[in-house]
């Protein structure tokens, strides 16, 4: 197997696998395999361009299903794509991904990667308040395509939010014939607090593309100003749009031992 790496991007967990020589032949057992064996949400596949970025990106769920956008897996192999020499000296450089080229740029501290910034493309509102049946009720969300479909659901208390229950019966609603990946966002002054529940892989420590939806909800609805903090089980990032361009997200992410 050719070499891995492991990052957690704010709490976001992956295996991050060189593929600049070949691919895997079966990369969804393999995501499989990790994420059970390591106890992760997902396997990257960093490999070679092919559009005249500096790599391109493959995401791999914990369940072994295709992910089309990963704002942490992003970050997370921006660190690795600088460390493993592939991308050059730059700090700053185009990955390649299904939803399209995503700049992304490392800041260093001492030579070491301590946060990275990423475009996530430009947010799509599907739907401002959009009233969905559930088993124990209805539930009113705001619809945002990040290049992957999420589904945000306001709350009072984003701690006391039922995400494992309502989470999964959103995800396999029949609103959504793909999935999907639901968020519960709480208004806490000037910052947001989210939870997400990802599609393939349960509720994670943090959620890059449903962080950027969850702020773009808010912010389209005037709840908050940019760029706005958003806290997370797994630490803070930051979120910055201007309500009509590319959303912008910036957080931590630490390399972690070789298990």
């Amino acid at each position: 197997m050719a070499e891995l790496s492991f990052y957690s991007a704010a709490g976001n967990r992956f295996a991050v696998l060189d593929c600049f020589e070949r691919l895997p032949a079966d990369p969804a057992a393999l995501a499989l395999e990790l994420c059970r064996r390591h106890g992760l949400d997902g396997l990257l596949l960093g490999a070679r361009p092919t559009q005249g970025g500096a790599c391109r990106m493959l995401v791999y769920n914990r369940d072994g299903s295709r992910a089309e956008a990963c704002g942490n897996g992003l970050r997370a192999l921006a660190r690795w794509g600088l460390e493993s020499g592939h991308v050059g000296p730059e700090h700053g450089f185009t990955i390649e991904t299904d939803v399209g080229p995503r700049q992304v740029t490392c800041f260093l501290r001492r030579n070491q990667v301590q946060a990275v910034a990423t475009e996530l493309g430009v947010p799509r509102l599907v739907a401002r308040e959009e009233r969905i049946a559930l088993s124990a009720g209805e539930v009113t969300a705001t619809l945002v395509d990040m290049g992957n479909p999420h589904c945000i659901v306001f709350v009072p208390d984003v701690a006391r939010a039922e995400v494992a229950s309502v989470g999964s019966e959103l995800e396999h609603h029949a609103r959504f014939p793909l999935r999907t990946n639901v968020s519960f966002v709480e208004r806490a002054g000037a910052r947001l607090l989210v939870r997400t529940w990802e599609r393939g892989v349960g509720e994670t420590a943090a959620c890059g593309t449903g962080i950027g939806a969850s702020a773009a909800a808010a912010l389209s609805a005037g709840l908050v100003r940019a760029p706005v903090e958003v806290g997370t089980r797994g630490g803070r990032l930051s979120v910055d749009w201007d309500g009509q361009g590319v959303l912008r997200l910036t957080g931590p992410v630490e390399a972690l031992p070789v298990a």
